[in-house]
């Protein structure tokens, strides 16, 4: 009998965990608590679970992405989800020898609730050939009001009638957002800690892909310890593991793989308010990236560029704007060099916005100025996911500081032009750093 690698014992943890679930008769909501890093190892269960051909479990799984933006109309939306997909798997259905599904009408004296739970019930019935239960699996892809949320799936729970239909919701760890509805009730919302350890099945992976006599072997071995040190926020683990890791791979002339590890090191430093000591770790990684360009290895500039924003991560974290900026200045020929438009951008864009921190309007306005015209000539497609709303935001902003009003509202009106009408961005870009 061939064992299982790491990966596959932990769904079938996830397996045990839904089973165990699925056989609670008073139950209706399994409520998966998740640490960050399980969400993607559930995600392969769910999509393993949905696929008829890898499925083990007699079930039948439906993920449901629709937004949580109209709380009044979140069930409309999941019952119209619900159609959909019915008409994809029509031909499905027919190859299964059963005719195809017709949702109820929406009852004009029920909620968005009523409706949505009356569709799944429909269709669980009309599948019963196929499974014991309908798993309804609620993520949804936006949506932030949590106590409307609480408010909509408390509605669920208490008119969820049929055992055969259940919901799933992922709640996080680190908030428990859906205690309280578990606590009033307790036997219709199942509580069930993933607990899976990913940091842990990295580890084991490494283990059992072997080779760790070798130069390739050992670093991966210790960088995926420095990756869970650093998730733990034990920066000294992560830091005597980095410099084991360097030593192994520079004698070796693995350059790449040493600018990774100062990355880690870098960023857990960042990460834990010691912005200087990062920056030598990003700038020793600047140095091993030259010596990769040296070598003549393409990834060389492409690994020095990425090194020096990293710098300017940091010079910003500390609050040493003027460094930051004259490095962004220095680092934007680079990126032009490397015909990188995003980053050359985002070079122009933190200039600016360093500048305009140390109340150097006019060069604030000169890089903003820059960043924008690299930002125009950049195609539509690559446009619309850079940073050029903030440039455009900023300039707006920089018009109104050098000559008021009148000039405010005419380099809004060319932002608007290249950008259209809804260009504002929907959130700040932290501390002027691009998302």
């Amino acid at each position: 009998m061939v064992s299982k690698n790491a990966v596959e014992r932990r769904l079938d943890l996830l397996h045990d965990q839904w089973t165990e679930f699925a056989q609670l008769p008073e139950a209706r909501l399994l409520r998966w608590v998740v640490e960050p890093d399980e969400v993607r190892m559930v995600e392969a269960f769910l999509h393993k679970e949905g696929d008829e051909r890898l499925g083990e479990c007699p079930d039948l799984f439906l993920r449901l992405e629709e937004p949580f933006d109209e709380p009044a109309r979140y069930g409309y939306a999941l019952r119209e989800a619900l159609v959909r997909l019915a008409e994809e798997s029509r031909a499905d259905l027919d190859d299964a020898g059963l005719p195809g599904w017709t949702c109820p009408p929406v009852q004009a004296s029920g909620t968005d609730v009523d409706a949505f739970l009356a569709a799944c019930d429909s269709l669980r019935a009309h599948s019963e050939s196929l499974c014991e239960h309908l798993a309804v699996v609620l993520m949804p892809a936006r949506g932030t009001d949590a106590g409307a949320w609480l408010k909509w799936l408390e509605d669920a729970v208490r008119k969820a009638a049929s055992a055969h239909v259940r919901l799933v919701v992922l709640d996080d760890a680190r908030t428990l957002g859906l205690e309280p509805l578990a606590e009033v009730w307790p036997e219709r919302v199942v509580t069930i800690p993933a607990k899976l350890a990913m940091g842990r099945a990295l580890e084991e992976l490494s283990q059992e892909a072997g080779h760790l006599d070798t130069p390739g072997g050992k670093f991966r071995e210790l960088f995926v310890r420095m990756g869970n040190a650093a998730t733990k926020g034990d920066v000294g683990q992560v830091e005597r593991l980095g410099a084991q890791a360097v030593a192994v791979v520079a004698g070796q002339g693995l350059y790449a793989l040493v600018v990774a590890a100062r990355f880690v090191m870098g960023g857990a430093l960042l990460g834990a308010g010691r912005p200087k000591e990062a920056l030598e770790h990003y700038r020793q990684a600047e140095a091993a990236a030259e010596e990769s360009a040296a070598k003549g290895e393409p990834q060389g500039a492409q690994l020095r560029l990425r090194s020096r924003l990293a710098q300017g991560a940091a010079w910003v974290t500390a609050q040493e704007h003027s460094q930051a900026a004259t490095l962004y200045e220095e680092t934007a020929p680079l990126a032009r060099q490397l015909e990188d438009a995003r980053l050359e951008l985002e070079c122009w864009r933190m200039a600016s916005w360093c500048r305009e921190v140390t109340k150097e309007v006019e060069r604030a306005w000169e890089h903003g100025q820059r960043a924008w015209e690299v930002g125009r000539a950049m195609a539509a497609t690559t446009r619309e996911t850079s940073t050029l709303p903030y440039v455009g935001e900023a300039l707006v902003r920089l018009s109104h500081e050098r000559q008021g009003a009148r000039a405010a509202e005419a380099m809004e009106s060319e932002v608007r032009s290249v950008l259209g009408d809804d260009w504002r961005p929907e959130t700040p870009a932290a501390g002027g750093q691009a998302a």
